[in-house]
């Protein structure tokens, strides 16, 4: 009888998720659809595609129209650059927290953990104010600085949790060889962050790959486009290119997927270290 309950509870539990899955999956499937179709097509059969509908042509058109490879060139150098501030200065300041005793770097983590939850938009109006009088608005450069400034917390918070778990023995051990504290952080605990590392990679690297608002309000939108700022060329006024949009969608999700795909299972064993250990 106990089996019978448990069965059946199980297969009511899977076909929730069943449910679940295919409710997201219905935006994919309709952009899927809609990046190998015209626009009327796309408006008038939104959930079918037919051989007649079928066309490559909003690919070649979404690349130019989107001047691509100068797009992707600059979201790829923001997005590496400010990766790159990210995870050094993050691990570094995850470690000390982590592993260095005072209440000012409790205070310090607890800051961190609350900056995690104030929405970036209520901030913008103070962000473009200090960028203006830094004369680093409008560049390359102050893009990144913010960038980098503001996923710095969600680093911090996931390299803490994950070398809080790390034995202490370690670093006792490093310090009787004679190691100096940075010499302990880069020799003994860097090798061992590949997971986190991975985790604030990609966590926040989709970020800064798919931002928006700062890369609309920070730089010019035609003299240094961004993927996301070029594919919001295509919602005007009057018409809407969804085909173009869509296509373009596709192209500049491309080399996050890859990098998803070959980081998944740093990315996972990262974020349940990170919440059980932290």
């Amino acid at each position: 009888m106990k089996t019978q309950k448990n069965s059946i509870r199980t297969g009511v539990e899977e076909l929730i998720l069943l449910l679940a899955t295919l409710v997201q999956l219905t935006p994919l499937i309709y952009l899927a659809m809609g990046a190998f179709k015209n626009r009327s097509d796309i408006v008038k059969h939104p959930f079918s595609l037919t051989k007649e509908m079928f066309t490559l042509a909003n690919f070649p058109k979404a690349v130019t129209n989107m001047k691509f490879l100068r797009s992707l060139s600059n979201t790829a150098l923001i997005t590496l650059i400010s990766l790159v501030l990210v995870i050094f200065i993050g691990s570094l300041t995850g470690f000390a927290v982590a592993r260095a005793k005072g209440k000012l770097f409790t205070i310090f983590y607890s800051i961190c953990v609350a900056l995690m939850v104030i929405p970036f938009i209520s901030c913008l109006i103070p962000v473009i104010t200090q960028a203006t009088k830094l004369n680093i608005y409008n560049t390359v450069w102050g893009c990144i600085a913010y960038e980098a400034a503001w996923n710095i917390p969600m680093a911090v918070f996931l390299y803490t949790g994950f070398i809080r778990g790390l034995p202490q023995e370690l670093q006792d051990a490093a310090y009787i060889d004679g190691c100096s504290t940075f010499k302990v952080y880069s020799s003994v605990f860097l090798p061992l962050l590949a997971p986190v590392t991975a985790t604030c990679a990609i966590r926040c690297g989709v970020g800064m790959w798919n931002d928006y608002i700062l890369a609309r309000c920070m730089l010019n939108s035609v003299r240094i486009p961004t993927l996301m700022v070029s594919i919001y060329s295509f919602f005007g006024d009057r018409v809407n290119e969804y085909g173009l949009a869509f296509a373009g969608i596709i192209l500049a999700s491309l080399p996050m997927v890859i990098i998803y795909i070959s980081l998944q299972k740093y990315f996972i064993k990262g974020i349940v270290a990170g919440a059980v250990k932290g």
